[in-house]
């Protein structure tokens, strides 16, 4: 996505391809050794979500079917419904792993684009190779398989389709295909549509800023209307006052749960397991909120209280700006550009935003919304800045330790599973 005004600078910088051929020796060794390493830590870190038992948590977004009527999330249910019923544990194994692998595929798409969007460079095989350890990246996908991640998948498949897209009616047909499947995985995870809005306006808005705005405003009407179509129609004519019911349909079986036995990290790590009786369990965090009315959810939210909200939107915040300016920082294209191309349509952009608020309203994972967030914004800003000059120009000597430095604490440091701060594990 090259313009008019950003034209690489002379020389060999102006030639990606030539600048990216004569990378010495030690440096292809070093870049090598860094995939080597993402691949090792990319191992580890599912060993270390086995290790942890938190399946009875993804297990629970697929115990609720349409047996009884339309419910929230229904679908999820019926996908489990595919296998026969004494297979149910493995179909729900089978299922979290799916949403973990199609996210991380996802994910892998926009870091080849990144790579190769414009041309090879050696700030673009930084960003590439940055781009699963961020914060929303990988780990997130291991630690943290809610099936909303269905949804933030397609956004990123979207806005790689986006970034390449030139003629207005591709531009337009992407956008309505975007919308009817998140319309559908709307059935899955109602919340989908109302966190991956803004990431969808924003691919439409920035990537492609040269079709016009008519197009772009069609677009982002196509991308985000049949979600929230279907998003209303859960919230008025979802049934409620079933949950005992649905619980009943819920099979016993004993999975490991250390939260409820408050196991530390080194007896987890050293074999110990602590089990919890699934039916119970997801009887009592789960399908219970399924009764919840907005203001009923208001209200839980609420009684958290102020510390532990406050801190987990501060821990958000924290993990949004680190995402930007590791962006920002290894591609050399500054944030305030990206922000200045929104102007253009700064209504969409708000409107689309404004979205995240029931959310943040009704649910008390406010750390993980922010994760979300960064990933909206995150997205987009590596595909845009991948297309811009700087990214064709060789980095510093201090870019160089920034992507190391980088690299090294998201991998240690995977904030992007923590839903919230201060706030009890349900046991």
């Amino acid at each position: 996505m090259f313009t008019t005004d950003n034209i690489g600078s002379l020389g060999m910088a102006s030639n990606p391809a030539r600048q990216f051929k004569h990378l010495s020796t030690q440096c292809k060794i070093g870049y090598a050794t860094v995939a080597l390493f993402l691949v090792l830590w990319l191992l580890y870190t599912i060993t270390t979500a086995i290790a942890y038992g938190t399946e009875m948590w993804w297990f629970s977004y697929f115990s609720v079917d349409y047996r009884l009527g339309f419910v929230r999330r229904g679908l999820a249910g019926e996908m489990l419904d595919l296998f026969p019923a004494d297979h149910y544990f493995t179909g729900a194994w089978t299922l979290r792993c799916l949403v973990s692998a199609l996210f991380v595929i996802g994910l892998t798409g926009v870091a080849w684009t990144v790579a190769v969007n414009g041309g090879r460079s050696e700030r673009r095989l930084m960003l590439a190779l940055l781009t699963p350890v961020l914060p929303f990246g990988f780990a997130t996908a291991i630690n943290g398989p809610h099936t909303d991640l269905l949804a933030a998948t397609a956004l990123a498949m979207f806005a790689v389709i986006i970034a390449s897209a030139k003629a207005p009616r591709r531009i337009v047909v992407a956008s309505a295909s975007y919308g009817a499947v998140t319309a559908f995985l709307a059935f899955i995870h109602e919340a989908g549509p109302l966190l991956y809005s803004l990431g969808a306006v924003l691919a439409i808005v920035v990537l492609s800023a040269h079709s016009p705005i008519r197009v772009q405003r069609l677009s982002a009407l196509l991308a985000v209307a049949p979600g929230l179509i279907v998003v209303l129609a859960v919230a008025l004519i979802g049934r409620r006052g079933i949950s005992s019911q649905l619980c009943a349909l819920v099979p016993h079986k004993a999975l490991n749960w250390p939260a409820a036995g408050n196991l530390s990290t080194d007896q987890v790590m050293r074999g110990q397991r602590f089990y919890v009786d699934y039916h119970d369990w997801v009887c009592r965090n789960i399908i219970d909120k399924l009764d919840q009315t907005p203001i009923d959810a208001a209200k839980y939210v609420a009684s958290f209280g102020a510390v532990a909200l406050i801190g987990s939107i501060a821990l958000g915040i924290a993990i949004f700006a680190a995402t930007i300016f590791s962006i920002s920082s290894i591609s050399g294209v500054p944030f305030g550009r990206f922000g200045r191309v929104l102007h253009s349509q700064i209504l969409l952009v708000t409107l689309s935003a404004m979205l995240l608020l029931p959310i943040f309203a009704t649910t008390t994972d406010w750390t993980r919304w922010w994760v979300k967030i960064s990933f909206d914004v995150g997205i987009v800003y590596l595909l845009y800045a991948s297309g811009q000059r700087e990214a064709s120009e060789p980095p510093t000597r201090l870019t160089r330790v920034l992507f190391a430095v980088g690299i090294v604490l998201f991998a240690a440091v995977p904030l992007g599973g923590i839903p919230n701060v201060g706030m009890p594990a349900p046991v």
